[in-house]
């Protein structure tokens, strides 16, 4: 709901993504393009969270911390921490922590569908948004906050509510365009940023809060 500074990734960072996007394009994604790209992203990634080791530790308690909320999904709790750990390089050289809004964002993205779930993913929304606007932004923060939207809102839309109108606007306005972007990264052979025109996040916003106030009428 908040509207995080834009904030683009290193040079580095990007150049790297390019280049073995690039690669794997060139190879018209073969089997053992995509266990090179792997292996790449792997070592990349482990480079990082060695350059990051606050941040790493940060990231791995968080997810921790979220076990009891989140046991029911330990696969979609695991899958929130790998994704963490693979772009910590997104920080930046300068920042050693996720900070309290990252930290936010990541509790946003794993909280359980259930009726107190969308009020509390708004409440964190906010939060995370008032602290991102006090603290240096980071492209880490940038690009988690639109994927903690998409992970919690889709998942809630589809677990608890019927309207099938309301399952198809949270699949458009949230769903379709990471989709879209993810193929547009392996097709283009490079990468796009996220754009989040201003009609999309009042729309999101708006659409957030019906949700979240059918929420606090459901029963169950």
């Amino acid at each position: 709901m908040q509207v995080r500074p834009a904030v683009n990734r290193s040079r580095d960072s990007r150049v790297f993504v390019n280049d073995a996007l690039a690669e794997l394009r060139a190879s018209r994604w073969r089997p053992a393009a995509w266990a090179t790209f792997l292996r790449r992203c792997g070592a990349r990634s482990a480079e990082q969270a060695r350059r990051h080791p606050r941040a790493a530790v940060e990231v791995t308690f968080v997810h921790l911390a979220m076990l009891p909320i989140a046991r029911r999904s330990p696969v979609l709790l695991t899958a929130s921490w790998s994704l963490a750990m693979t772009h910590l390089g997104l920080l930046g050289a300068r920042a050693g922590s996720i900070g309290p809004a990252n930290a936010l964002t990541m509790l946003r993205a794993n909280l359980p569908a259930r009726r107190w779930g969308p009020a509390l993913a708004v409440a964190t929304d906010v939060a995370d948004g008032w602290l991102a606007r006090r603290t240096a932004p980071t492209a880490f923060g940038a690009y988690a906050d639109p994927l903690a939207d998409v992970t919690f809102w889709t998942r809630h839309v589809w677990a608890r509510d019927r309207s099938f109108t309301l399952r198809a606007a949270a699949t458009g306005l949230w769903l379709l365009p990471v989709l879209a972007i993810a193929g547009a990264y392996f097709i283009g052979g490079r990468t796009v940023d996220y754009p989040r025109p201003l009609v999309a996040r009042r729309l999101s916003a708006c659409l957030q809060l019906l949700l979240a106030l059918r929420g606090l009428k459901s029963r169950k």
